[in-house]
């Protein structure tokens, strides 16, 4: 019953974060400003998360090949824009390091 309380609770809030701004701005556009600031939202959300996770997988910083595939992914990701080329260079990154035995 908790953890169902917990599920409602959240789908509530972010309804409600949601909707505020929706409801404010009823049929207008939002404002240049606020549209180039809600941009980066989504970047900023993806690094929040994977940053933590690959610099800290056992709760202490770790310098393995995986930073350095994140490293190169991230080169990647500024030079061609392109999801799957970030994906694909951070891959080859991680597995080229495996193979030369970097730990």
């Amino acid at each position: 019953m908790e953890k169902l309380l917990i599920f409602i609770g959240m789908a509530g809030a972010t309804f409600l974060t949601r909707y505020t701004l929706i409801a404010a701005l009823g049929q207008q556009e939002p404002p240049s400003r606020l549209r180039r600031w809600l941009r980066y939202v989504p970047p900023a959300i993806l690094a929040a998360i994977v940053v933590p996770a690959a610099l800290t997988p056992q709760g202490h910083l770790e310098l393995g090949p995986h930073v350095w595939a994140m490293v190169v992914g991230a080169a990647f990701a500024g030079r061609t824009r392109s999801a799957l080329w970030t994906i694909l260079g951070g891959m080859a990154a991680f597995h080229l390091l495996r193979l030369l035995g970097v730990q």
